[in-house]
């Protein structure tokens, strides 16, 4: 019987601690991938004044909180050799929901930004 209830114990311990990321979010988390093949030293993000520091080629940057933000905003890209600006082509004024965001960023065959929103489960 001891058994039995020391099991319980632990499987309720342990299911009960368990969260998933989003249990506890209450701002839009957008984060940004480098689709291009060289570093990003910083992708600035104009409207929110927010910094992204060293993306490397095909990686992920850390989330970062904001209170409201759209699909698209307007970005400075610094690279090594060069600094890329990306102006969206309309001006969203609906914040997306609570969530987590990527913002795919890669260059086209004319050296434009290509900008891709994908919303991550």
């Amino acid at each position: 019987m001891k058994k039995v209830i020391l099991v319980f114990a632990i499987f309720s311990t342990v299911l009960l601690s368990c969260t998933d990321r989003d249990d506890d979010v209450n701002m839009v988390n957008i984060r940004i991938k480098n689709d291009t093949e060289f570093n990003f030293n910083e992708v600035r993000v104009v409207e929110k004044d927010t910094v992204y520091e060293n993306i490397a080629s095909g990686g992920f940057s850390e989330y970062y909180e904001f209170e409201s933000a759209p699909e698209e905003m307007g970005l400075t890209i610094i690279s090594d050799s060069t600094t890329y600006n990306y102006t969206p082509r309309v001006l969203a004024i609906d914040s997306l929901p609570i969530g987590f965001y990527t913002y795919e960023l890669g260059l086209d065959d004319e050296n434009q930004i290509q900008f891709n929103f994908r919303i991550d489960y």
